[in-house]
């Protein structure tokens, strides 16, 4: 009688344990690993919106570093091809060329082209009528020019400097006729007082675009 009650005693213990066993896992153990996979989950959305957020400020700093390319692309283009005569800068440059190649400008006349009307072509919509437009003109912007005719006097490397300068400047001139003789007074024979003395006539021609 005694052993039945101490097996059945057992028994009653076992089951009592594999019950709170049951209650710890299913009260606990089961919430406590759903939460785990709910903050994992939570972990891998964050995880996944960071990394695209730091590919779109990437992409972002590109585009501004492409623009800002650009922008200074842009510069450069309206000072070397100015939209308007902008005449007043042109001068400016012409006399700043003359002055650092030691040329003295004694006078400048100036005469500007008038822009040629442009007759609008029709929309294009599609990337071969886009092309066939380009090839006709049909979609730049007509340009002007505005011709300075520079008198001036200096040596002949001051002069070969002066047209250097107009050459390699950042606006687009050209120059178009040149006249070069010496000074009056001056001789090209030994003992003469400056030999290397010119007098120059220079027709430089600036571009612009039409407005």
């Amino acid at each position: 009688m005694k052993q039945e009650t101490k097996r059945l005693s057992s028994i009653l213990i076992a089951a009592l344990i594999v019950a709170g066993a049951l209650v710890v896992y299913f009260e606990f153990i089961v919430p406590a690993y759903t939460n785990l996979e709910t903050i994992k989950g939570q972990e891998e959305s964050e995880q996944t919106l960071y990394t695209n957020e730091t590919q779109i400020a990437s992409k972002i700093k590109g585009l501004l570093a492409t623009y800002q390319s650009d922008s200074s692309s842009s510069q450069s283009v309206a000072m070397a091809l100015p939209v308007g005569e902008d005449i007043s800068g042109a001068l400016a440059q012409i006399y700043g060329i003359a002055a650092n190649a030691g040329v003295a400008v004694q006078g400048t006349s100036v005469s500007a082209q008038a822009v040629q009307a442009v007759t609008p072509a029709p929309v294009a919509s599609t990337s071969s009528q886009l092309a066939n437009a380009a090839a006709a003109g049909a979609i730049v912007k007509p340009t002007g020019t505005v011709s300075f005719q520079v008198v001036g006097s200096g040596s002949y490397e001051s002069f070969k400097n002066f047209l250097q300068g107009i050459e390699t400047n950042i606006r687009i001139f050209n120059v178009t006729a040149i006249s070069l003789q010496p000074a009056p007074g001056a001789s090209l024979k030994a003992g003469a007082a400056n030999p290397d003395l010119f007098n120059y006539t220079i027709t430089v021609v600036a571009y612009y675009q039409a407005s």
